[in-house]
This record gives C-alpha cells, structure tokens and sequence, in this order.
C-alpha cells in the first residue's frame, strides 16, 4: 500500500512560482523586467539614487534599492538546505543501539559497523563524512523528532506546512519571506535574501517581501565576453545616455543596471560547474557570499527523497550528493565568512520505521534534522521517536516542533523577530555558542613555542631501546614517552617532532601517529613496504604525561623513533612559513660543489640569508632533505654545522629511489647547516619551507584529520592529478584550522602513481616554486610531512610533475 498523494515534483510546482508571476503581474517592475531580458543572477551593483526602475513609473512606488553588500559585521548568514520528498531520518541519523530499528527497517537498515559512530546510541550514514567532522569539532547540532501536530501525509500539505511555518489554516507566505517582511522595514532589496533555482518555493515568499530567484549558472545577458556583444553592450549604454522621456530612461536604465550587474557578478561564477545539482547549487551560494553582497538567507533544494520503492539505490547517492555539496561549500566559502555562516536542513516528513514490499519506506512524520558551522554548539538536541510497539503504517511522534526549530534559527542567528514571523513565543533549543562573526576565544594553552634539540633515539624495537626487543605485529599499538626522556622537561610538552621509520618489514602496512588517549584517527603517517627501509618525520600532539601512540596496521615491522624537537608552552622559538625555495642541489652546484657526496663525507650549507631566512638570529630551520640515484643504501643525518654529529638518521635512501624527507635542524653559529652521508654516493636536494626565529607564529597541534583524497572526492574531485596540473586545497576551516593560521602541518601522501615525478606543495595564488615536497617512483604509495605556508585565501597548491596520481593529506597541526 503505498499513501495516496501527487508526486513531490508535483508538490514543489504547486507550491513554487516563477519570480515574475505574483498577483501583481500585471505591474512591470525591475526584477521582472530583468527576468524578462535576460537577467540570471541576483548581484550586487547600486544603481544610482532614486529613479532607474520601472516600478517608480508603473505603481507610483518609490525605486528599488539596490543595496547590495556589504552585509554588517555582526549578521549571521543562514543557508538552508531543503531534502524535497521525505528524507528518511532514521538511515540518515542511525540509531544504531536499537533492536527495533533493524526489526523495522529489515535490509533497508544500516548496519552499525558501516555507520560513522558519534556516541554509543547514534551513527551517522556512511556518505555524511563532513558532518561527521563537524561532529567532532563541537560544530554539528542534531536535532531529533522535529515535526508537528496532526501531521499531514501529502507532499503538497506537508511542505505547505512546513514552507509557511504554519501547521493549520491555507499558506499564503513563507517563513523566511515573512522574516523578511520584517528585516526590510517596507523597503525593497534584491540582495537579502536568494532562492537558487528556476523558481520561487514559498518559504521565500513574505506578505511584502520576496526573495530573489537565482539559477545555478552564470548570467546570461551581458556578461559576454566576445567583441560583438561588447557593441551590443555600448550601444545600449549609448542609448541610455541620450534618453529624454521618462519611459525612455527608465527602460534604458533597466537595461544599464543588467548590464553592471551581469558584469559585476560574472566573473564570481565559473562557467562550468559540478554535474551535481545540489553541489552546483551550493558552490553558487558560496560564491554569492564571498562576493559580499548582502543576501542573508540562501536556499537550495534538490531531491527525490520520496523512497516508497528501490531505497538502496536511492538514499544512498542522495547522502553522497549532500556530503559531495556540503564539501563543495565549504572548499568555496572564503575562510573570513567562516564564523558568519550556519547551514540547516529541512525536509517535509521523514519515512515509517517499517520496510514496505517495494524494499522502501512511506511517508512518515518527525524526522532529525542537521545545523551546522562554526557558531554552532555541537550537540543532539531534542529525542528520538521511540519506535517501539509502532505497528506497520504508525508513524513516530515529534517531541521539536517545526517552529521552535526555525525560531531558534531566527533568534539565535538572524537576529531575532521570530514571534513576528511564528505567531507564537518558541521555545529556544540554544543552537549556537556565540553570536555571528564572534571568533572563539583562543585556548592559549595550546599554542606552543619550538625548542630544537640535537636529534635523539627514543625508540628501536630492533635493540629492545624504549619498547620491547621484538616486531610490532599486525594491529598492534606501541606508546612512546617523551617527557622527562631525551633532556626533555617533564612538563610542558604539547608536541614532539619524531623521525618515525620501519624497518625489516614484513608486508605492505601503514604506521598512525597519535596522541595517547584519543581514538585512533583515520589517517597514516607512512606507508612502508617489505622492499625497503621507510621514514617520515611526524609532528603529534603528545598527552599530559608526554606519550603518544605508533600504530601498526598489518604483516610486522620493527619501528625506530628519533626526537629532533618538541613544542613547549614555555617561551621558545616561532615559524615564519615560507614560499619554498631550493638551498642545495649538488647536481647543479646549487648551495655546494656539483658532484655527488660520497659516504663518511660531510657537506655545509648556508641557510641564512638565503630562500626568505633572514641572516641572523636564526635558531632552526625546516628543510625538505632529498636523496636522489644513491648507490647503495644508506642515510643522511641533518644536524647544527659546528656541532658534534648526532647517531641517528634524517633520511634513510636505497638504491632506485628518489626518497624524501622533511627536517627540522639546529642551524649552526655560522648560519649553516651539516648533511652527512653514511655510505656510497648520492646526490642531495635541500628546499627551505620554514625557519625559527624569537619571532613568528606558534604552533597548535590537531588530531590528525584527512582533508584531501582524490580517491573519494574529499577536498577536491573524485580524479587522479594529471601531469602538469595542480589542485588548490581549502585548509582554512578544515580538520581544525581556523582562518587565521599562518602554515599547516600536513601528511601528504601521493597513491599509485604512474611516472616518476615530484608533488609541489605551496601557498595557493603565487608562482609555484621550483621546489619539491613528495618524490614519487611509478607504483608508489609513499607519504611526507609537509610544512607548508597557506595562501591569502585560505588554500595551499598541490602539483603533480609527471603521470596520473591520487593524493591524500592529513592535517596534524598548524601555526597561528
């Protein structure tokens, strides 16, 4: 039995209109003479005072306003994302600890290990990847059971309803037009508020105010680019100028105004955009942000979510296509709007409990709902419809009503008014831990001085030093102690720079670095192989007593760990991040003789003065280290010039490989720095990335977090890197690094590569350097820490020299 209604495309129609067709069609004011010639995009342009619009002429009103941008300081943005059909809320928030749910939901349920687990009752769905790292940032609010009394099963009804904010009576405005009723005072602004798509849905639309109607593409009509259309173009503003009459000036003026805009907007909108509809219309939304031009609500919707048959082929890619447009989003967004957008969900019922016969559910009623973003206080609100004792066709009763939703909504982020817009005194759910535009006070106890030291063995399972003499084994975890070990202090320790290698290792296997006392992140650190020896310098965030965990995924291996510094609380030394820049190439006499060094031998660099490093007062710098056609196997060691050469290794090389590492040395009284080759000969490469100084910024370690995999469409499309092209990385915001870092801390890894090449890691919006941050052979899997300074707008740069490859990056900290 399926629930007698028309369909949601249907519904949408009935309750949608084209931003032209109001009751008052008949008076041709701007926007519909817009809409008429051409005009696509709502933009940020004013126009001139008083008299360039037709509504002045036709209805005796005064001029539009086109007040466009720049919104207040303090104004929230709030985008609003509609699930149009009926979400199923119980396999998009999973109540993975009820028996009931598997009972009810049959096969259509999702199994709880496939689930993303956020507390021991709850999962999310598999594809919700980014707002399960809202989750764990404290930022992503869930609230349960919102609904509304008598609740309606139609589609037309219930989006009616829940469009209007009103559970009784015939809708004649929406929620947010009638917000709007209110934050416009009478007066008229194209620019507060935007629907993107081809019509206006009713929740848009107040008893005064209306918002704008906005594809998901570029303008049309005078954003050519082509020398005809630039003629086109003057001659209009030609006849504009030469205008007498009042219908003639209007009318030109009309034209003038498309013009600017479309010219004004066009170049914020790409040409192509994501096949996607919902991650389409979200990279539109954030575009319109960044472009500052007043609009404080924007809606986009998509769907079918209306599942009665083929659920399993259905909601699954509605998840993906809403983690895919959140992700979009937030790579668009610029980071300075961070703290000024929340985005909320909605969606006109959710589905029964039960499976039906067609492997889908019907129409049901309260369902969960997600807000989300940097205000947001993190958190489930609400309750979760018990659903047990619920027969067939019973539906879960809400314990949120739909107005107290949107009111805490309008109230705690719009700015108020929402017994205005609701009618009634909400009760406030308390969505948000501080106002708009508010930044967070800073945990200054986590910001961290750098202290080099000469590097140092901690650990070597091959000789029994600091763990058992004995292999790691598959699955298995070993903890590190740092403080009070090495001449570290005993408190005060909030990172440690570790130089982590495996050796004699059994099978392909990949090693995770963590803090002790914290989940195990999804993320790795190295990815060493039973063909040779495999390093990779590792900054983690270390707990109280100093330890962290080294983790082994399968075969065995034994692990050497070499401390080369840690982050103190107590005053020390501070980055300046820098545009990479090569120091030492001994191919080509860059930075010492061009030959290659033979082992037992010693070479100096200079390093102040040189690539950004200022010539005095230098107490460390980090170097991306290279061994390029060694003959034999051996290591490099990296140490202060002048000082007594330390026991371990910076870089460990075998024959066949180009091996990198990054490094973070004492530089010597003299301003250099001693690279040490141990046996055979080989080439050495050496790029500056970062120095330390009494000056800069200071460190903040993060759990390891992944923000980039091209594998998965995480950061970045779902496409291998092409040779010669490069990809730009949103940092800011992600994986817990505000807006305001300087550099981050990233594990790189480049997978499956099929030429040798190089990865290039640099600020996002300069000229990429002839530098390289990751070398890789063709079938390699190989990872590297980079230290890489973030562009003005929030991105680093990733480039791939040669072939096709996927890259992954890990966020272990940043600098601020």
């Amino acid at each position: 039995m399926l629930d007698d209604d028309i369909s949601t495309a249907a519904a949408l129609r009935l309750l949608s209109t084209s931003d032209a067709a109001f009751p008052d069609a008949h008076r041709l004011d701007r926007r519909r003479f817009l809409q008429l010639v051409g005009m696509g995009l709502g933009a940020g342009m004013v126009a001139g005072p008083g008299s360039s619009l037709l509504d002045s002429v036709l209805s005796g009103g005064p001029g539009t306003a086109w007040a466009a941008g720049p919104i207040g300081p303090d104004d929230g943005i709030l985008v609003v994302i509609g699930m149009n059909g009926g979400n199923d809320g119980l396999n998009t928030v999973v109540p993975i600890a009820d028996g009931h749910y598997y009972d009810h939901h049959g096969s259509l349920a999702v199994p709880a290990a496939q689930t993303l687990p956020i507390n021991a009752a709850t999962g999310l769905n598999p594809a919700l990847t980014v707002l399960k790292e809202f989750w764990d940032l404290d930022q992503l609010a869930i609230v349960e059971g919102i609904g509304y009394p008598n609740p309606d099963l139609s589609h037309f009804n219930s989006m009616a309803k829940w469009m209007s904010a009103k559970p009784t009576g015939i809708p004649d405005s929406g929620w947010v037009g009638r917000w709007l009723d209110g934050h416009l005072a009478g007066n008229k602004d194209l620019y507060a508020a935007v629907e993107v798509g081809h019509t206006l849905p009713l929740h848009m639309v107040g008893e005064a105010s209306r918002a704008t109607a906005v594809p998901a593409s570029r303008p049309s009509f005078g954003a050519g680019t082509r020398e005809s259309e630039l003629r086109e173009y003057q001659t209009i503003r030609k006849m504009n100028a030469a205008a007498v009459g009042a219908w003639e000036r209007e009318i030109g003026q009309a034209f003038v105004d498309q013009l600017d805009i479309a010219k004004t907007i066009g170049p914020k909108i790409p040409e192509t955009l994501p096949e996607s509809e919902l991650v389409a219309k979200l990279e539109v939304v954030a575009r319109l942000i960044n472009a500052n031009l007043g609009f404080r609500v924007l809606s986009a919707a998509w769907g079918d979510f209306d599942s009665h048959a083929g659920q399993p082929d259905m909601h699954p890619v509605r998840m993906a296509e809403l983690n895919a447009a959140i992700r979009r989003f937030f790579e668009v967004l610029a980071p300075t709007w961070a703290s000024r957008v929340t985005v909320m969900t909605y969606s006109e019922f959710g589905r029964t409990s039960h499976g039906n016969d067609g492997f889908g559910t019907d129409h049901g009623t309260a369902a969960p709902h997600f807000v989300f973003g940097r205000q947001v206080k993190g958190g489930m609100y609400g309750q979760r419809p018990t659903i047990a004792g619920l027969q067939r066709w019973d539906r879960m009763e809400h314990h949120v009503d739909f107005r107290d939703y949107y009111g805490s909504l309008i109230d705690g982020w719009l700015g108020g008014g929402s017994h205005e817009v609701l009618g009634r005194t909400i009760e406030d759910l308390g969505l948000f831990s501080r106002p708009p535009g508010h930044e967070p006070e800073f945990p200054t106890e986590d910001l961290a001085d750098f202290v080099p030291i000469e590097p140092k063995r901690l650990v070597d399972t091959r000789v029994g030093t600091g763990a058992p003499k004995r292999k790691m084994g598959p699955g298995s975890t070993m903890v590190v102690k740092t403080a009070g070990v090495a001449g570290l202090p005993t408190t005060g320790i909030r990172a440690v720079v570790v130089n982590v290698t495996a050796v004699e290792t059994g099978a392909d296997t990949y090693l995770t670095v963590f803090r002790r006392g914290v989940a195990r992140p999804l993320a790795a650190n190295l990815n060493p192989t039973p063909e040779r020896v495999m390093g990779n310098l590792v900054v983690t965030a270390v707990n109280a007593q100093g330890e962290f965990n080294v983790y082994n995924n399968a075969g065995s291996t034994h692990c050497v760990v070499d401390i080369a510094g840690y982050y103190s609380t107590s005053p020390a030394s501070r980055l300046t991040p820098l545009v990479p820049s090569r120091l030492l190439d001994t191919r080509d006499g860059t930075g010492a003789p061009k030959r290659r060094v033979r082992g037992g031998r010693t070479i100096d660099v200079v390093v102040a003065g040189r690539g950004g490093v200022p010539a005095t007062g230098i107490d460390a710098v980090v170097l991306n280290v290279t061994s390029v056609a060694p003959s034999g196997p051996g290591y490099v060691t990296v140490h202060a010039s002048g000082d007594k050469r330390p026991g371990v290794a910076s870089l460990n090389y075998v024959p066949g490989y180009t091996i990198p590492n990054l490094v973070m040395a004492k530089v010597g009284g003299n301003g250099k720095v001693s690279l040490f080759v141990s046996d055979g000969g080989v080439d050495l490469v050496a790029d500056v990335v970062g120095c330390y100084t009494s000056e800069g910024s200071r460190h903040v370690p993060v759990t390891p977090a992944r923000i980039l995999d091209t594998r998965e469409g995480n950061g970045a499309p779902q496409a291998r890197l092409g040779r010669h092209s490069s990809i730009s990385l949103r940092v800011a915001g992600r994986g817990g690094v505000p807006a305001t870092a300087t550099a981050v801390v990233l594990n790189v890894t480049a997978v499956a590569a099929t030429m040798a090449g190089y990865v290039t890691v640099y600020p996002d919006g300069v000229k990429r350097p002839l530098a390289a941050n990751l070398n890789v052979d063709a079938g390699d899997t190989v990872p590297n820490l980079v230290v890489a300074k973030i562009g003005s707008n929030g991105n680093v740069r990733l480039y791939n020299r040669e072939g096709t490859v996927d890259l992954v990056a890990d966020v272990n900290g940043y600098f601020i």
